[in-house]
């Protein structure tokens, strides 16, 4: 009796898996990484936004939204996060603003933690991409604090770090705060209970973030 042959299912892309493809990979050409959820939202919101503009259906108004209009959506984030220097090599851009070392500690810490969260909601082809991403920026934070504790010593005002990558720093917070309180999944080990707290948490230690470098 002949066999038949075995068919391995491989996941259907969708129409939007291939458009956030095209968003990250514009993002990540300047050194600016965004989790796929989040890329994802943009992207829906801005389908839902051509379609009640024009009357027509999401499925309509997708037709409208081709590669360079995505790209284009890249490119209008990257404008409004210019603050970040996206690209740029941070390390050696000015340090300007003082951070007492209570909070830097605070800061790598929720840096961890949003890196798990992060972790925890891509898919496995793109774990690397996000652990590079948060690598990087705590081992800037950690290279600064070292650098500090020479040049620094005895000096009150706290250790000075670059405006931008203290905004990196809280934008990655932040987006891990995102995916915490809208149902992303949670690191191994934090039970469901903790959703709340954590969202909270990090929340905080983002907005805190982003008021230093406004006043710094």
């Amino acid at each position: 009796m002949a066999r038949g042959w075995k068919t391995c299912r491989v996941p259907r892309r969708t129409w939007l898996d291939s458009k956030i493809d095209v968003f990250l990979e514009e993002l990540a050409a300047s050194g600016m990484h965004l989790d796929r959820q989040r890329a994802g939202e943009l992207i829906t919101g801005q389908v839902r936004a051509v379609a009640t503009l024009m009357g027509v259906t999401e499925a309509t108004a997708r037709t409208y939204l081709g590669e360079e209009i995505i790209k284009d959506m890249a490119r209008r984030m990257l404008f409004e996060v210019a603050g970040e220097r996206p690209g740029a090599d941070l390390m050696e851009a000015p340090r300007t603003v003082p951070l007492p070392l209570a909070l830097v500690g605070i800061t790598v810490a929720a840096l961890a933690e949003a890196m798990q969260v992060r972790a925890a909601n891509e898919p496995p082809a793109h774990l690397g991409d996000v652990i590079t991403t948060y690598a990087q920026t705590l081992s800037g934070f950690g290279q600064i604090t070292a650098d500090a504790a020479a040049k620094q010593a005895g000096n009150p005002a706290g250790i000075l770090f670059p405006a931008a990558l203290l905004r990196r720093a809280a934008r990655y917070i932040s987006g891990a705060a995102d995916l915490a309180a809208n149902g992303g999944k949670l690191p191994d080990g934090i039970p469901e209970t903790a959703r709340s707290q954590l969202a909270a948490t990090l929340r905080r230690d983002a907005d805190g973030l982003i008021a230093i470098t406004a006043t710094g």
